[in-house]
């Protein structure tokens, strides 16, 4: 027969996984009935929890923390876990790493931590996924830290960078250098990290008496193909703009290779802004002004939030918003005088230009 897990436990006393881990751990906030028929089911079954688990969770011995990411290939973990380890490998904890990258739903990651009932608290760096597994595991008593959070906001603790400021300074950068037509890519535009971006954009304009053009703001979604292909048609406008402000680096490197194709310069033509300040930025040709998100001290002031939770200190605030800085490098410079075509026809993309037809859209690179 195999062996039963929290799951079944669950389902044989009729309560949440959650529930059958506060009784597991001796957590409080059980009322004694509920606890008892728990038990009763565990000693009917002969369910044996791990007892290296269980201790670990009361805080016998070191604690591990969980670590969720969406995934180990995205550039800017690497960062954030470095800021977590150089916070944790201070202490006694040790780290078990967990993946949501095939899954659009945190809720069978959160069954495995219920399950082995190892993890003392949760640090996650969240994307878009929904967040009820998560709220649900912080109800259990379980602390739960999120690290920037791209594409979802939710009542836990949290830890992101100022986006709106970031995209303000950005533009107000380009403002300052004469550019007044100003394009931008956006990321997904249901993200709230993205909605702050669009808002930094649109008041630094507005600041500077410029109307916003809503036909210079166009989708990017963080995919660079697409970036590409909607850098290419502001480009080959007869007004085209003189600078873009891209919401990711990624999507930036994507315009840097429009602007090439295009026959224009970066930045005598036209000037490019991305946003993150991964560490290829400043090594793509021209390096990349960009707004520099504080991901090493993101994680750090998540682990240090999660530990204050743990030891029940008093820690920082519950939300916390980190400044940015604009990073200003080879891919931004004064707003061209004078188009470099007398004739003022729009630029035309490199394949057009060697023999295909006009109306062919350029490929995009390679995401």
């Amino acid at each position: 027969m195999a062996k039963l897990t929290i799951r079944d436990i669950a389902r044989l006393a009729g309560v949440s996984k959650s529930t059958v881990s506060l009784v597991l751990n001796g957590r409080p906030r059980v009322d004694p009935a509920t606890r008892a028929r728990v038990l009763q089911v565990m000693s009917e079954h002969n369910y044996v929890p791990s007892v290296a688990a269980t201790a670990l969770g009361k805080g016998g011995g070191s604690p591990f923390i969980g670590l969720i990411v969406p995934g180990l290939t995205w550039r800017l973990v690497a960062s954030i876990n470095f800021g977590i380890a150089s916070v944790v490998e201070r202490t006694a904890h040790e780290i078990i790493l967990y993946t949501s990258t095939n899954d659009r739903d945190y809720r069978g990651v959160v069954d495995r931590i219920l399950g082995a009932n190892l993890v003392s608290g949760m640090l996650v760096v969240s994307h878009n996924q929904p967040m009820e597994p998560l709220v649900e595991l912080y109800g259990t008593g379980l602390p739960v830290v999120l690290v920037n959070t791209l594409g979802v906001r939710a009542d836990l603790p949290s830890v992101e960078a100022d986006s709106y400021s970031g995209a303000r300074s950005a533009v107000e950068h380009l403002l300052e250098l004469g550019h007044r037509r100003i394009a931008c890519v956006e990321g997904p535009p249901d993200y709230p990290c993205c909605v702050d971006r669009n808002k930094g954009y649109a008041d630094a304009l507005t600041q500077a008496g410029i109307a916003v053009d809503a036909d210079l703001i166009r989708p990017g979604g963080f995919r660079p193909e697409e970036a590409h292909r909607h850098a290419i048609e502001l480009l080959c406008r007869p007004d085209r703009p003189t600078a873009i402000f891209a919401h990711n680096d990624p999507t930036a490197y994507a315009v840097l290779d429009a602007v090439e194709e295009c026959g224009l310069r970066v930045p005598e033509d036209v000037s490019v802004v991305g946003f993150d300040d991964i560490v290829s930025s400043a090594h793509v040709r021209p390096p990349l002004t960009t707004v520099r998100q504080p991901f090493e001290e993101m994680g750090r002031q998540a682990a240090d939030m999660l530990l204050s939770a743990l030891s029940y200190a008093p820690g920082p605030p519950r939300h916390v918003r980190m400044p940015t800085e604009l990073v200003v490098r080879g891919s931004t410079g004064p707003a061209p005088r004078r188009r470099r075509r007398a004739s003022g026809r729009p630029a035309v993309p490199h394949q057009a230009r060697t023999g295909l037809e006009a109306t062919d859209k350029a490929p995009a690179p390679d995401a």
